[in-house]
């Protein structure tokens, strides 16, 4: 499907960016998800200092890449595989995808995930896909998200259930905080948790 989306064709841009206008909203083609994979369609996307690091250079990422990596949306679509989540479900995506495999998967420490880490200096998803494209050329994932687009494609591994009474804009910038998604559920069960008790005591 077509989407639009902020690419960046070329890391080093020199501040103000408002000057140097690293960022450019185009047209691109999004796949739909493969097997273990969802589609977003984006309701909120936050800007962490990660993504300027990016566009300053200070990470170096392949290009070009859409770029984003902290935001909510609401599943649109399944790729094979996934059960566990439908239509219609409201999620965070996290920018440490994790296999649930390797050795700091399996000791509780997913947010060293190897593979995830492997894929997000690739600019791949999980399964080392990218499913954007521009003009048949393939266009990097940023931490296997790549929200600043109206959707997204992402691995299921990259995205946590939330309470769709939460809304979108501030689920966004809490999973800010989470680095895997066991801490990002965390957060958005202590949100909720404080949400409810203001409104208890209030």
């Amino acid at each position: 499907m077509k989407i639009r989306a902020a690419i960046l064709n070329a890391i080093g841009a020199k501040a103000p960016f408002g000057v140097s206008t690293p960022l450019a909203i185009e047209e691109v083609e999004l796949a739909p998800p493969g097997p273990g994979e969802i589609m977003v369609k984006i309701g909120a996307a936050g800007l962490c200092h990660s993504d300027l690091s990016v566009i300053n250079g200070d990470r170096p990422r392949p290009m070009p890449m859409a770029l984003g990596h902290e935001a909510a949306g609401v599943v649109e679509q399944n790729g094979e595989g996934v059960t566990d989540l439908q239509r219609g479900d409201h999620v965070v995506l996290v920018f440490v995808p994790s296999c649930g495999h390797c050795g700091p998967c399996a000791e509780g420490r997913p947010a060293l995930c190897e593979p995830g880490a492997a894929a997000n200096g690739a600019g791949t998803l999980l399964s080392g896909a990218r499913r954007l494209m521009r003009n048949g050329q393939a266009i990097n994932h940023h931490l296997g998200c790549s929200v600043f687009a109206e959707y997204a494609t992402v691995s299921r591994r990259s995205a946590i259930k939330i309470d769709r009474e939460l809304p979108l804009d501030e689920a966004a910038l809490f999973v800010s905080r989470a680095t895997n998604p066991d801490q990002a559920r965390q957060e958005m069960n202590a949100v909720c948790d404080r949400l409810i008790s203001g409104i208890a005591g209030s």
